[in-house]
């Protein structure tokens, strides 16, 4: 089995970030040791477009094979897959489910790029399920949304009339003056905000508590 060492990995259960969206707070893994494959484009693919289970036979032959930084910290089965072109990072669960991707750092998948270039290509055997959900916001876009959620929940909360009015002519340059139609108004208008707009709510919620 061949291995890459001292990988860099951002293990997040809900997205794969780009590496340039990884941030301080987000726990990172650092891999000593991790097996190495590589795969043919269209494994890949599936793995980044489906949810996806290895066979047991490949399971047991990745099983505790990774060796991470902290001793405290053990990932169950993971491996990186490559064609040459791309690489990614796998995690899985005892039942060989993946339950995470990463991409990777561009140092590590150039290097392993043209490692895996001189290998011959395996044979993973999975089964694909239902279809992951590709659409993704980014980051910055997330961030600001969750902001803008807990704005709205505490000026309900604390039923500030004021300034909810003023978020509110600022959202839809309309005036309103009662405070539950403002309020569910804008909590059901979150789905279908366009990022602009989301970007200069943010910006006024940021201005009016620095001027306080």
């Amino acid at each position: 089995m061949n291995y890459y060492y001292d990988v860099l990995l951002n293990f997040d259960l809900d997205y794969i970030w780009n590496f340039y969206e990884w941030e301080k707070e987000d726990y990172l893994t650092l891999a000593k040791k991790i097996p190495l494959f590589r795969v043919s484009f269209e494994t890949i693919c599936d793995f980044i477009l489906y949810h996806v289970t290895l066979k047991e036979e490949i399971l047991d032959t990745i099983a505790h094979k990774t060796v991470v930084h902290e001793e405290k910290e053990e990932l169950f089965a993971s491996c990186i897959l490559s064609d040459s072109k791309n690489a990614i990072a796998v995690l899985l669960n005892e039942q060989g489910k993946v339950i995470s991707l990463s991409k990777l750092l561009v140092r590590d998948e150039n290097n392993i790029n043209e490692f895996i270039y001189t290998l011959k290509e395996e044979e993973i055997l999975y089964e694909k399920q239902e279809r992951r959900m590709q659409k993704r916001p980014l980051r910055q876009y997330l961030q600001m949304k969750n902001l803008l959620i807990i704005e709205l929940n505490t000026l309900y909360e604390s039923k500030n009339q004021q300034k909810l009015q003023y978020l509110y002519y600022e959202w839809f340059s309309l005036e309103e003056t009662n405070l539950e139609d403002m309020y569910h108004q804008m909590q059901y208008s979150l789905s279908k905000i366009n990022p602009q707009k989301l970007q200069d709510l943010v910006y006024l919620i940021r201005l009016s508590y620095h001027q306080v």
